[in-house]
């Protein structure tokens, strides 16, 4: 698996800009800080996603496991908000999008 830096190295070397003087490092940093934003862990107190959309969460057990899974967020008023796998008995401590 390439790590981030090699990843932007070869979307610079392929990229139409690669003959545009200045342009290199601001393009790879783009793409990092673009890449780190979609994989980035959000916390669900702080930032919540969109209602009924697909999303990957992090969350916790009753036994205080922690597991990964797809859920969706509804914000009902009423019981836990967090549809994980047919489940809504379980601790979310954070999510992200489906890129």
């Amino acid at each position: 698996m390439k790590t981030i830096e090699e990843k932007a190295d070869l979307y610079i070397k392929f990229g139409w800009w690669r003959t545009v003087n200045g342009w290199i490092n601001r393009v790879k940093e783009g793409y990092i800080q673009g890449y780190k934003e979609a994989t980035r862990w959000r916390d669900p107190k702080e930032e919540l996603p969109e209602i009924g959309k697909p999303i990957i969460v992090k969350y916790r057990t009753a036994k205080d496991v922690e597991k990964y899974g797809i859920a969706k967020y509804f914000d009902l008023g009423i019981g836990n908000p967090w549809t994980i796998e047919g489940s809504t008995g379980r601790n979310v401590i954070g999510w992200r999008p489906i890129e």
